[in-house]
């Protein structure tokens, strides 16, 4: 439980920055990895397997920043490396999965409310989104879980 509210508590200041500035401070994110090693150090809430599977993810989303020229910014990368670090491999896809959900469709409704001609290219924060599916996914794991 202590986990949760951590991890309710990262993502809602990393979204409120992200929405507020578009850029998020590496001291946060560095923060709470240290504390996520700790908790899987001293608790073990997840296979070691699970973990390094969950930090993988957030590497690939790295690499992918590099290379699509942080059209997926380097921040929300390190976040869900330590996010991985909390929520194992499994959970962290299903967390990408509905937050990358909840963006397209605050996307679409983005695009259907401007001047498509006014605003050219425009980056979407991504951690409000995030927040919103780690409220989802902490309602189906209390609910029975995936």
């Amino acid at each position: 439980m202590l986990e949760q509210i951590g991890l309710f508590c990262f993502y809602g200041i990393t979204a409120l920055e992200d929405f507020r500035t578009k850029q998020i401070r590496l001291i946060e994110i560095a923060v709470f990895g240290i504390i996520g090693i700790l908790i899987d150090v001293m608790l073990r809430p997840y296979s070691l397997l699970s973990i390094i599977g969950g930090v993988l993810v957030g590497v690939v989303l790295y690499v992918f920043s590099i290379v699509t020229n942080e059209k997926i910014g380097k921040a929300d990368a390190l976040i869900v490396m330590v996010s991985g670090l909390y929520l194992g491999f499994m959970n962290i896809l299903v967390l990408l999965w509905i937050s990358s959900v909840f963006a397209a469709i605050g996307g679409g409704l983005f695009l259907l409310t401007i001047d498509r001609e006014s605003t050219g290219d425009f980056d979407l924060p991504f951690m409000p989104f995030m927040l919103a599916g780690y409220m989802v996914l902490m309602f189906i794991n209390q609910t029975g879980g995936i």
